[in-house]
């Protein structure tokens, strides 16, 4: 793992079905006839009680009797449901439209298919002048349509999504994710990828399940999103649109992602550094600003000009009004903000270290981004070895990536020098002189009798092993002290590396370290209480109705207002 951060990157994974609380008894019964708890109700058929955590309205498949249900309740109003009956409707409510988008998708897809098997030499391909019948049907632009039609088409093609989706499992958004992450694969490896991960589907985000079908295409065939890249990056282009508040909005797309990551920590770390010399604005207000500076060729200090030219009480954004050319070209201050030297702000990058060393493609993540192609990471890894700060952190996993201890150090592993000379014009700009480009790999040196690389197994014997509480905890890195200290705030979001609430991707370096017992109650400061939370769950866990608790280290047990009850526990690490 690479870290000029001090920090771990990853996701949360959610269990589910969410779990019934413990004061409530199970409910064995179905709805049949007459079905009630409480006669004389504002919806009899149902009862009270259908839609409750475990009740049978919040089991029921999709079908056109839990479509009438559903009907039953909105008619009558939701004055007299519970917090947890009206998340069971909300829940039905859910499935019933996911049955009803499978129903839409297949005729799409049925559609498309008949205009395939009509004669050839008709004009447009068949897809196109299906999507043009499904346009004019659904009053679609052509764009919506032609996405309706690929993903219709490819659901068609794995039929266990298609499955899932009647059956209200999944949402249209994650059979969509399906159908792109597996589009590079053949039909059979395409389908037992989709099979091995469809019981998770439900409790996962979209985010998080691209994450996982993406890591698993890498491992599968590892040149598969390479070659999707590649053919994409045919495409690439800048777009402009006007957003829906009058503004504009520019943004490039199908960029290589190595490049882009440096653009977007470049664009950060000069941001960071304007906001240190007092340019007023959030970190993103800042960061726009400077995006913009950059490609209308303006120089970014010209904006701490600017702002400084301000007149007192004028509120408008830095850019506004715009500078004349002499103040463009006039030199920053002698006094002014040290700016940054390299390309690169705060990046974390965790990669196997098999792929470090180049022995395998396995795939690595960063912080905030997702799963990335090992040579991409191999890249930014390159990169990440020229920048002064940049430390080096060593994860020991289980087989299935989850972490067992951490050591850190400002030594790099072997076999992965800092960026070597390559072909002109390939690196980004600030790396040393023109023509400097992507980092060349150094030869893997040959494995020993047991497989391992000598200098890196000597470099992994020589770093300091911390290893992770479990199961009980021994309290052998508390503090007595409100914040952690910088290991124990360190280990805790490498063993947590996103925010631990249900659903939240936020990376654990960008959240608080919050106490699950509140530290002003007598809670530890320890791992054993501790955990990363993003402000606005941190802040949500500090409110009426919700409560936390954690069994064991890095598992939580979220309980919310509605009284439903989510675990969360971290992702594994790539392998």
């Amino acid at each position: 793992m690479v870290d000029n951060s001090g920090n771990a990157g990853g996701t949360s994974w959610l269990d589910f079905p969410p779990a019934r609380p413990a004061d409530e008894a199970a409910v064995h019964e179905v709805v049949g006839a007459g079905f009630t708890h409480a006669a004389g109700g504002p919806y009899p058929q149902l009862g009270a009680r259908g839609f409750e955590a475990g009740g049978p309205a919040d089991l029921m498949a999709p079908c056109s009797v839990l479509a009438e249900l559903t009907g039953q309740v909105l008619e009558a109003g939701f004055g007299q449901l519970s917090d947890d009956e009206l998340v069971g409707v909300l829940r039905a409510g859910r499935r019933v439209v996911s049955w009803q988008q499978a129903v839409e998708l297949a005729a799409v897809a049925e559609l498309t298919a008949r205009r395939a098997a009509e004669p050839a030499n008709q004009g447009p391909q068949p897809a196109e002048r299906a999507s043009a019948e499904v346009a004019a049907a659904l009053t679609l632009t052509s764009r919506s349509a032609d996405m309706l039609s690929d993903i219709a088409v490819g659901v068609r093609r794995l039929a266990e999504v298609d499955t899932a989706l009647r059956r209200g499992e999944i949402d249209i958004s994650k059979a969509s994710v399906f159908v792109e992450e597996l589009a590079g694969l053949d039909w059979l490896h395409a389908s037992v990828i989709a099979c091995q991960h469809l019981l998770a589907a439900p409790g996962l985000t979209t985010g998080q399940l691209r994450q996982l079908l993406r890591r698993a295409v890498l491992s599968v065939d590892p040149d598969a999103v390479r070659r999707r890249q590649q053919k994409a990056r045919q495409e690439a282009r800048v777009e402009t649109w006007s957003e829906g508040s009058g503004n504009g909005a520019i943004a490039g797309r199908e960029l290589p992602p190595a490049r882009t990551l440096v653009a977007d920590r470049h664009v950060r770390a000069l941001a960071q550094a304007l906001q240190r010399a007092g340019l007023p604005g959030t970190l993103d207000q800042v960061c726009a600003d400077v995006f913009l500076a950059l490609l209308s060729g303006e120089s970014p200090e010209s904006l701490l000009i600017v702002a400084q030219q301000r007149q007192p009480g004028d509120d408008s954004v830095p850019h506004a009004p715009q500078p004349d050319e002499a103040t463009l070209r006039q030199p920053a201050p002698a006094d002014g903000p040290t700016w940054p030297r390299g390309p690169l702000g705060t990046v974390h990058l965790t990669m196997p270290l098999s792929a470090w060393l180049g022995i395998t493609n396995n795939p690595g993540e960063v912080a905030g981004r997702g799963v990335l192609d090992a040579w991409s990471c191999r890249e930014i890894a390159g990169w990440l070895v020229g920048q002064p700060d940049t430390r080096y952190c060593l994860t020991v996993t289980t087989p299935d990536g989850h972490p067992l201890g951490h050591a850190c150090t400002r030594t790099p592993p072997p076999g992965l020098g800092p960026p070597g000379l390559g072909p002109p014009g390939l690196g980004p700009p600030g790396l040393g002189p023109p023509g400097l480009g992507p980092p060349v790999q150094a030869p893997p040196e040959s494995p020993g009798p047991g497989g391992a690389i000598p200098s890196a197994d000597a470099w992994i014997k020589g770093l300091a092993m911390n290893w992770l509480e479990s199961g009980s905890c021994s309290h052998a890195r508390e503090t007595t002290n409100y914040v952690p200290g910088r290991l124990l705030g360190h280990l805790i979001k490498v063993r947590n590396p996103t925010c631990t609430a249900p659903g939240c991707r936020r990376p654990a370096q960008q959240s608080d370290i919050d106490h699950v017992v509140p530290y002003d109650r007598g809670g530890r400061t320890c791992e054993c209480n501790c955990h990363p939370a993003c402000r606005r769950h941190h802040r949500c866990k500090g409110s009426a109705g919700w409560r936390l608790n954690m069994p064991e280290p890095g598992i939580l047990v979220w309980r919310l207002p509605h009284g439903r009850t989510y675990v969360t526990r971290a992702q594994p690490y790539p392998v």
